[in-house]
């Protein structure tokens, strides 16, 4: 299966608002993802998609598309790749290799594991390259890729709830919780606990997953944005100490505060 793939180019930077993309067409998959920002595309004849950070698009070979930044910045990677029509593959990565001349969106990742494995492939592209990293930056892309075609288009949330939870996550990176408890983000949110329960449950989630989230999204901005200090950060997210965040953020991330910090820096700065 490894042999089965390749990179043909695989990055990570910023658009700038005046910074075109495209128009292109190219004969192998994209898979754009924004992680900050706003950004405008036009795939094919269809009407332009607006994708924000937590967003992605998979591009299927031979379709045409440009777009540009909507907001003064924009962070994003893409991942080119295709497929060695001659080898076998599990039958989720088969079906996609047939695909052809369009794309598939994903909305509302912010809190999907997956887009810790797309900040992984990034990582592994700057390592150097030799057998055994080759073999390892396959097993990563296919794992991203059996992710996301596995996630059914009912599994994402409505527009309407996947909007009023976007706009939830956005007020609170704005004012954070103070105290971080289930009871402080049904008041903030103006509802009874029953009905943040309720909601968030038909969208797959419970109000402590939602805090989790909420809490980890605002670190991870605060790692990656500031200067500020582990200790500082922990406080600011609800923690009482410096160990439980590291746990917590440990087990969310699958790598600690001050790795994440440093890997971070290093890809936005290069």
């Amino acid at each position: 299966m490894l042999w089965a793939m390749g990179f043909l180019v695989h990055d990570f930077g910023q658009f700038h608002a005046e910074h075109k993309i495209g128009p292109n067409t190219w004969p192998h998959f994209d898979l754009l993802w924004i992680y900050s920002g706003r950004v405008t595309i036009q795939l094919g004849r269809k009407e332009p998609l607006e994708l924000n950070g937590g967003d992605g698009v998979l591009i299927y070979p031979n379709t045409p598309f440009q777009g540009k930044a909507l907001t003064d910045t924009a962070f994003a990677s893409a991942q080119h790749f295709d497929f060695d029509r001659s080898k076998e593959l599990p039958l989720t990565l088969q079906r996609l290799r047939a695909k052809k001349g369009g794309y598939r969106v994903y909305r509302g990742f912010s809190h999907n594991p997956v887009v810790a494995d797309i900040e992984r492939a990034i990582h592994l592209a700057s390592k150097p390259q030799n057998k055994a990293m080759r073999e390892l930056r396959w097993l990563n892309l296919a794992m991203i890729l059996n992710q996301l075609e596995s996630t059914s288009v009912v599994d994402q949330a409505a527009p309407e709830g996947r909007e009023k939870l976007t706009a939830w996550r956005q007020a609170f990176r704005k004012t954070p919780l103070l105290k971080a408890t289930v009871s402080e983000l049904a008041a903030r949110l103006d509802l009874t606990s029953q009905a943040l329960r309720l909601f968030l449950r038909q969208h797959g989630m419970t109000p402590r997953r939602f805090l989790l989230e909420i809490r980890m999204q605002h670190a991870r901005h605060l790692l990656s944005g500031t200067p500020r200090p582990i200790k500082e950060i922990a406080v600011e997210c609800g923690y009482a100490d410096v160990v439980a965040f590291h746990r917590a953020f440990t087990g969310y991330f699958s790598e600690t505060p001050a790795n994440y910090r440093e890997r971070h820096r290093q890809l936005f700065t290069g």
